[in-house]
């Protein structure tokens, strides 16, 4: 198919990408664009190798990214397909989308452009007022739109996931390689990658179902809030668990959290149970045992204004144009 696209046009689809979601923003990807063809590579030096020694949680990163440009493309005007590690002679190519020709835009996924950039991880407390239930169908939909579900957790569940937390988290502090590869990603004033500082959120002033980051090293500069009671979360599973379902997870989990922001919700992730393996068999018992879990989301309305994290210029993550 003969698609030349314009810089603007590149410009448009690359900037989406890089408003994916990653593990501590490392932002694991690079691009390369062939005519109407974008493939999304592992940049395997922005890997995470002591918290995601199988890159899972970078190839979900990748299938979010991979989404959002069929989400700008779709507002271009372009029909689009994405197929998951496509040439075994360079492995490192992740995602790649495919373009048809441009005619009008998308209705579907082109809807969901305005809420490329809002999107962003919120780390504070939320309302204590709990997802709609038409609203968390529309979630449901979502991620069963790229073959993925969610698994929302009841009272009894949440109970269990506390206390899984505390462990993990205690497990974590006493983790000297975790914390000294946090260290090159979190806190202080970072410009195009990592959590910065007023990215974190305020410290919980009690134990409240939300990750903090910057657990294990001085924080001086934070304030502190109660946080909700009782907050909405749900785990996005697949049913397979190889290399293809963490890109599918990825696609899924983004497609549902721009749905969300649709609806001005915001979520923030608590996977330190899935980036170990024994919480995270617990994790699959707990919504039960037939599904893997990719990504438990804590979602609702926020209830104070946050920071976003920066993204490196699309430009920085770009290979080649042919």
């Amino acid at each position: 198919m003969n698609i030349t696209l314009t810089d603007d046009e590149m410009g448009i689809l690359l900037t989406a990408a890089v408003h994916a979601p990653s593990l501590h923003n490392t932002q694991p990807w690079r691009f390369e664009v062939h005519g109407p063809v974008v493939d999304v590579l592992l940049d395997a030096e922005r890997t995470l190798p002591a918290s995601d020694p199988a890159d899972r949680a970078a190839r979900i990163g990748i299938g979010a990214a991979a989404f959002n440009i069929r989400v700008a493309a779709a507002m271009l005007g372009h029909e689009s397909r994405v197929t998951a590690e496509p040439d075994p002679g360079r492995p490192e190519i992740v995602a790649r989308v495919f373009l048809g020709a441009r005619s009008t835009p998308v209705p579907r996924l082109g809807s969901l452009y305005g809420d490329l950039s809002r999107r962003h991880t919120y780390r504070g407390p939320l309302l204590d007022q709990p997802v709609p239930p038409r609203v968390q169908d529309l979630l449901d939909d979502a991620a069963r739109a790229e073959g993925a579900t969610l698994r929302w957790l009841d009272q009894g569940a949440k109970t269990q996931l506390s206390a899984l937390l505390r462990r993990t988290d205690a497990e974590e502090l006493r983790d000297e390689d975790r914390l000294h590869e946090r260290l090159g990603w979190i806190g202080g004033d970072r410009r195009s990658e990592g959590v910065q500082e007023s990215a974190l959120g305020p410290m919980p002033v009690k134990p409240a179902l939300v990750r903090d980051l910057s657990a294990g090293f001085d924080s001086t500069h934070r304030s502190q809030a109660v946080f909700e009671r009782d907050p909405s979360i749900a785990v996005l599973c697949t049913r397979h668990e190889d290399t293809k379902a963490w890109i599918k997870a990825g696609m899924a989990l983004q497609r549902t959290l721009l749905v969300a922001t649709s609806y001005d919700l915001v979520a923030s992730f608590l996977n330190q149970v899935l980036e170990r393996a024994e919480p995270r068999t617990q994790i699959r018992e707990l919504i039960g045992g037939r599904s893997w879990p990719q990504t438990v989301i804590r979602i609702g309305y926020p209830a104070q204004p946050s920071h976003v994290t920066s993204r490196r210029d699309w430009r920085d993550s770009y290979d080649h144009w042919f």
